[in-house]
């Protein structure tokens, strides 16, 4: 087999991996119509290490998923709770009774965070910066026991272990709080050097 037939090989695996990826990701957000118009606009996704062919992420090794949790949702989870948990959970960060959760959260936004390794891969929350701000550990609303941090292995691997254990698997997730987003315009989130612009939606 020549390098070319090689490349195209390699493409074509990469492409039905990533949308395996995505069509995985649409199916675990079961909600509403109205939690969809919202959550959409507020999420952008980060494929780590990976090369851009014509539009077409290849040789990832990690894919972040950010979704910004702003105190204007909880407005309509008062009259609609027809989301996805991961979503409850994180707003009611803004309404805990903890101390130190409502000490993170002052003056702050909070984004949940979904992430998966393609290869194996060391997640670090201080390579991730968002609006110029970067994480720290003390920035991780997440309880301790939950924090899936440092070297992860593939998802195939993840996968492999569930079917033998008659298990589901998820990405794994965080909650994580930040300085006040703008009210608009556009923000920069990164991971390491790879980099996103999300545009500010309208609340």
């Amino acid at each position: 087999m020549n390098h070319k037939k090689i490349f195209f090989f390699v493409l074509i695996i990469s492409v039905f991996a990533f949308s395996s990826i995505f069509i995985k990701a649409a199916d675990a957000e079961m909600m509403s119509d109205t939690w969809r118009k919202l959550i959409a606009p507020r999420s952008s996704s980060i494929f780590t290490e990976s090369i851009d062919l014509g539009g077409i992420r290849i040789g990832g090794r990690g894919k972040i998923m950010f979704t910004w949790l702003d105190r204007s949702l909880l407005r309509t989870l008062e009259k609609n709770r027809d989301v996805d948990n991961s979503i409850i959970d994180g707003l009611a960060y803004y309404y805990s009774s903890n101390k130190q959760e409502v000490r993170l959260v002052k003056n702050r936004d909070i984004f949940l965070l979904s992430y998966q390794a393609i290869k194996r891969w060391n997640f670090r929350i201080e390579d991730i910066v968002i609006n110029g701000y970067r994480l720290t550990m003390d920035d991780i609303l997440t309880h301790p026991y939950y924090r899936v941090l440092g070297e992860i292995a593939p998802l195939r691997e993840r996968e492999r272990i569930a079917i033998e254990e008659d298990e589901e698997i998820d990405d794994y997730q965080l909650y994580v709080a930040v300085p006040s987003m703008p009210r608009k315009g556009m923000v920069k989130i990164s991971y390491g050097d790879d980099t996103v612009e999300w545009e500010i939606p309208r609340q």
